[in-house]
C-alpha cells in the first residue's frame, strides 16, 4: 500500500507542479508506463514521471512493480524517487538526491550525488548533438540506510537517449555500475535496461 501511495503521491505533485509551472515558467516533462516479460521469469510493469520545475529544479521518477513465477499478479516493488537541481543556469552539473524503496522493511536508501550531463559541456556538445544524443554520469557519493553504516561511492549510473526519428522513435536506457568493495578489492556489478 505504502508503494501505491507514493506513486500517487508522485502522480499528484507531477501533474500538480506541472499545471502551475506550465503558465509561470514553460514547465515540461513527459509521464510514460511501460510493461515487459524480464528473461528471469518474471514480468514488470514500470511508470516513469519526469518534471522540469522552476529555479533549475527537476524531478524524475521510475516506480517498477513486479511479477513472479510467470504470473499476471503483483508480488513485488522497487521505486527511485530522484530530485535534481541545476548548480548554474548554464552549469552541466546537477546536484542529486535520491530516495530509493524497496519491497521489505528497512532496506530503503538516501542518495546524494552529482549529475554530469556531458551532452550539455562545451567540449562534448557537438559530438552529441551529431548523435542526437544525451548521456549522463551520475556518481553515488554518499548513500544512507537504516541499521547499516554510511557508504561512500556506492553506484554511477549510465543514463543515455537517442533519437532515431524526431521524439516519435528513439532508443534510451541505463546502466548502474554498482561498485562493491571486498578484500581490499573494487569489483562491479552492473545492472542494465535498454528499450
Amino acid at each position: 500500500m505504502k508503494q501505491l501511495s507514493l506513486t500517487l503521491i508522485g502522480l499528484l505533485v507531477f501533474l500538480n507542479t506541472s499545471a502551475q509551472d506550465l503558465q509561470k515558467h514553460k514547465a515540461s516533462g513527459f509521464i510514460d508506463f511501460n510493461m515487459y516479460y524480464d528473461t528471469r521469469d518474471f514480468n514488470v510493469m514500470t511508470i516513469n514521471m519526469l518534471s522540469k520545475l522552476s529555479n533549475r529544479f527537476q524531478y524524475f521518477s521510475l516506480t517498477n512493480y513486479i511479477s513472479i513465477d510467470e504470473s499476471a499478479d503483483l508480488a513485488n516493488f522497487y521505486s527511485e524517487q530522484n530530485l535534481r537541481w541545476q548548480i548554474k543556469k548554464t552549469s552541466p552539473f546537477d546536484l542529486s538526491f535520491q530516495y530509493v524503496m524497496r519491497q521489505g522493511s528497512s532496506n530503503d536508501d538516501l542518495r546524494f550525488g552529482v549529475r554530469w550531463r556531458l551532452n550539455d559541456t562545451p567540449e562534448f556538445g557537438n559530438f552529441f548533438k551529431k548523435l542526437n544524443m544525451s548521456y549522463s554520469l551520475n556518481p553515488m557519493l554518499i548513500q544512507f540506510r537504516m541499521n547499516t553504516h554510511t557508504k561512500a561511492l556506492t553506484q554511477i549510473e549510465h543514463v543515455y537517449r537517442i533519437k532515431l526519428y524526431k521524439d516519435i522513435i528513439y532508443l534510451g536506457g541505463f546502466a548502474d555500475q554498482n561498485l562493491v568493495f571486498a578484500n581490499n578489492k573494487v569489483s562491479f556489478k552492473w545492472v542494465s535496461e535498454h528499450q
